[in-house]
């Protein structure tokens, strides 16, 4: 009887089946099913509703300066507003994004659980679906901190939308055992915040509430201890806003508590790790301890802030007004306001009072002067080692070495003072400009297209799935890109069928490449024109 029971109860688990994934968006917060069948999406960066297909295909946009939720006013035109919730605890759910009620209960997307919720209207959870990207980026069914859901007017579909991601990721709603979830990799998860005092780097993990201290020195900073944890007793943390780190201090604020810890380091002992090297002393306790910090100055409206070495100017970053502000200390005046930006996030100021600010909307690294003068950009928007995503927090070395959290790609980067990509590093691969050069570039058989391709990890791997990121210059309009690989002296292809997809930058994303034997493997770029197809090609060599 109880085997019985148990069958029906997995056959009427909830669960989605992937139809189609719609990209091209910059952040999009909330999207919702129209009456007439379309999709409208609250695309925040971008300060916009689109009107949408739901094949993808745009109908038009309306302006609307930073719409976070959708609702549907009474002529059946999308508004910005705020969505229905449900009156109870949701206490499976790590954290709930955007829900939406049926006829039978509630869709929940958990952001942090990278999963779909659903529960009766009495609140009693029924089960859940979706599984967690594995690969940087990954989708095609694939989920990555989901934050809003909306179901078709027939009840049938369900949009689940990705901002972190920039995409909307379509289901078919149904009945049965979810796909189980693989194996979640070591790769680094690090938080938006980062701070450095002389030879170390303080890196969070908010998810985990874990906070990593890392060792400078190197072609690439080593991770020496880590401290904090998930939890509720005084030393760990649910999430973590900021943190900072001086001379055998660090104080991380989160929960609405300032946590202070005391380690002792000496740069001149030989380099190992830790266990237990930070200790926690103290937790303070106040509504305002939700932002970004800097010494003992944390403003909670802010998405950074970094004060001047005599501590009577502080720069602040704010996020939805897209400008970066100077304000005196400790009456906080305005006095020089910078914008230009689409959404800064994280701030520095460097030895010679220049100071650099990250941008998340358009994912490179803007210097300006004291006077606000821009210098320097640098960075260019991509998934490969030398390349960003959403770049955040930033702090400058003694040596002037620039460190940016690449928080979008999940890890670290580390430049020149004069901009230039070093080293990619998080909590286990790392990558440096010596072992791993610039992307390779290969011109079409017939010379009429230049084709350069970043492979992530760029040591292609041997029977490991891995992803290129191809640009294609020529003469003329592409209407497709096709990326194959083959073992030409065993006459076989690859075991995996790749999918390449045309990216908001017009760069080419291609997901599941695998190389399974050592040897010689030539890579295929088929470039469709509409006339004519001409390919490009490449080769490499694994050892076993």
């Amino acid at each position: 009887m109880l085997q019985t029971i148990l069958l029906t109860s997995l056959l009427l688990s909830p669960s989605g089946t992937f139809v189609h994934q719609i990209d091209g968006f910059l952040e999009p917060s909330h999207a919702i099913w129209l009456p007439d069948g379309n999709i409208a999406v609250a695309d925040r960066m971008a300060d916009e509703i689109v009107i949408i297909t739901p094949t993808g295909e745009r109908v038009r946009s309306i302006e609307v300066e930073n719409p976070m939720e959708l609702v549907i006013d009474e002529q059946g035109v999308p508004i910005a507003g705020t969505a229905d919730r449900p009156n109870w605890e949701t206490e499976d759910v790590v954290i709930a994004g955007v829900p939406f009620k049926t006829s039978e209960g509630w869709i929940i997307p958990d952001i942090y659980g990278h999963a779909i919720h659903q529960y009766n209207l009495d609140g009693n959870w029924i089960g859940k679906w979706g599984v967690h990207a594995l690969l940087p980026h990954e989708g095609e069914g694939k989920l990555h901190y989901p934050n809003a859901v909306s179901v078709s007017p027939d009840g049938k579909q369900i949009i689940v939308c990705e901002g972190f991601e920039g995409r909307l990721q379509l289901f078919d709603l149904g009945e049965g055992e979810p796909e189980s979830a693989p194996l979640i990799a070591n790769i680094a998860h690090f938080g938006k915040q980062v701070d450095s005092y002389k030879d170390l780097i303080l890196i969070a993990e908010p998810e985990l509430g874990d906070v990593y201290l890392f060792r400078t020195g190197l072609d690439v900073p080593i991770p020496l201890t880590r401290f904090g944890g998930e939890g509720n007793a005084p030393h760990q943390f649910k999430w973590i806003n900021g943190l900072w780190i001086g001379d055998g201090e660090i104080k991380v604020v989160g929960d609405g508590n300032l946590k202070t810890f005391v380690y002792e380091h000496d740069s001149e002992s030989p380099l190992k790790q830790i266990p237990g090297m930070v200790k926690f002393q103290k937790s303070q306790s106040h509504d305002g301890l939700s932002g970004p910090m800097d010494g003992d100055s944390v403003i909670p409206s802010a998405a950074d802030i970094a004060v001047s070495n005599d501590g009577e100017m502080i720069w602040a970053v704010d996020a939805i007004s897209e400008t970066v502000t100077l304000s005196t200390i400790p009456d906080v005046e305005v006095v020089k306001t910078i914008d230009g930006f689409i959404e800064p996030q994280g701030i520095e100021i460097e030895a010679d009072g220049n100071i650099l600010v990250s941008d998340i909307g358009a994912s490179l690294i803007k210097r300006f002067s004291p006077d606000g003068e821009l210098l320097l950009t640098f960075g260019e928007k991509g998934y490969a080692p030398h390349q960003m995503y959403k770049p955040a927090g930033i702090t400058v070395l003694d040596d002037g070495t620039i460190v940016v959290v690449d928080w979008g790609n999940h890890r670290a980067q580390l430049y020149s003072p004069d901009g230039k990509w070093q080293a990619t590093f998080g909590r286990g691969r790392s990558w440096t400009r010596k072992k791993n050069p610039p992307p390779h570039t290969v011109i079409s058989n017939a010379g009429n297209w230049k084709v350069t391709f970043n492979p992530a990890p760029e040591e292609m791997p041997l029977n490991e799935v891995f992803e290129l990121t191809t640009r294609v210059e020529g003469k003329g309009d592409i209407n497709s890109l096709r990326v194959d690989a083959a073992m030409p002296a065993h006459g076989h292809g690859m075991m995996t069928d790749p999918v390449t997809t045309l990216q908001l930058d017009g760069s080419y994303k291609t997901t599941g490449m695998l190389l399974s034997m050592p040897g010689k493997w030539e890579l295929y770029f088929d470039i469709d024109d509409g006339e004519t197809i001409e390919r490009a090609q490449d080769e490499v060599t694994l050892a076993p």
